[in-house]
């Protein structure tokens, strides 16, 4: 498995392990429709609502291409597509918002919150 994969799935568990120590519950993992797809469906107990998370996970970081920006117009459209199916499927029409987690050097370095909410209305 070429290690940019590796990097990617090692980053995913991280950010499990950090939704589940904030108390939030893991409903899918992975979810693909077609080349659209969701990293992970977590339920926040606080807010109520379904979370969609994108991981980005980075062997490095610089100021000149912040982790956060690797989530451009194009990846909110695959990830637009993705939630919209998975809603459809899943029949669900409540409250969802979407997250980013910022893995770096084996930790979430950030949480981006509502990322993108215009695509969730």
């Amino acid at each position: 498995m070429p290690s940019h994969l590796e990097l990617g799935i090692a980053g995913e568990q991280i950010a499990i392990l950090y939704l589940q120590k904030n108390g939030y519950t893991v409903l899918d993992c992975n979810v693909r429709f077609g080349r659209d797809e969701i990293d992970i469906v977590a339920y926040d107990r606080a807010e109520r609502m379904i979370v969609f998370v994108e991981v980005k996970t980075r062997s490095h970081n610089s100021y000149a291409y912040p982790i956060r920006k690797a989530v451009n117009y194009r990846k909110r459209r695959c990830l637009r597509r993705a939630i919209s199916a998975w809603c459809i499927a899943r029949t669900y029409d409540g409250p969802a918002r979407l997250d980013v987690l910022c893995v770096y050097r084996g930790k979430v370095i950030e949480h981006l919150k509502e990322l993108g909410r215009e695509f969730l209305d």
